[in-house]
């Protein structure tokens, strides 16, 4: 009875979210999305979406965007924030801590994947400052050697405009935001590279052509 009323809020919730953003950002935000390669997401089945990093507008851009439900990546305390950790819950995010090692959270996320949810990562770590694509993070390997999903490279452009690096509030960004996705890439076509820099150089490569950003260079 519990998993029967949980999924019937999901979905209730679902429905008023997508609402709320589709009105939301053309009134007060005045932004209008552009949305390239919908039809290239896999409506089903467990896959990773891996997506390059401008604004904490991000998410719920991506979100609205995409053709069925994204669970997301994010920061260990989201959960413990009053109202926006009661969104992230209902929306399934998994909680992992940023640059230290968090196995109780790659287990959470594997997980995720497994029983057949669409997981964004956003493997640069934190926004980027520069605009430039940063140096992916190792973790998303951990969790595709583990699951063999697809890889769904996503390519966000704009987002900053209605929430600059460094803002916690948007602001009317009277502009058109680009979200590309690409082709599904096969597990085995990124892991059969010959090691795990050539693998995250594939993956930072396919997010920058649809991103249309400069790699950074890692120190």
């Amino acid at each position: 009875m519990r998993a029967l009323w949980n999924r019937i809020l999901f979905d209730l919730a679902y429905v008023f979210f997508k609402l709320f953003f589709a009105i939301t950002f053309r009134f007060p935000l005045f932004m209008w999305l552009r949305i390239e390669g919908r039809h290239s997401v896999p409506r089903r089945g467990g896959l990773i979406m891996v997506v390059n990093h401008l604004s904490l507008a991000d998410p719920p851009v991506l979100w609205y965007a995409a053709p069925r439900h994204v669970c997301f990546v994010g920061r260990a305390d989201i959960p413990s924030i009053p109202v926006i950790g009661a969104i992230a819950r209902l929306a399934k995010t998994v909680p992992i801590k940023q640059r230290a090692p968090d196995r109780v959270g790659l287990k959470l996320a594997i997980e995720t994947v497994q029983r057949g949810e669409a997981l964004a990562i956003f493997p640069e770590g934190e926004l980027s400052e520069s605009r430039d694509l940063q140096p992916f993070l190792p973790g998303i390997l951990l969790i595709l050697r583990q699951t063999r999903v697809p890889v769904v490279p996503v390519g966000l452009i704009g987002t900053d405009k209605v929430l600059p690096y460094g803002k916690l509030v948007p602001r009317p960004a009277f502009c058109v935001i680009t979200v590309r996705f690409g082709e599904p890439i096969p597990a085995e076509r990124i892991l059969s590279l010959p090691s795990t820099e050539a693998q995250l150089e594939f993956l930072e490569e396919q997010v920058a052509k649809l991103s249309g950003q400069c790699r950074a260079r890692a120190e």
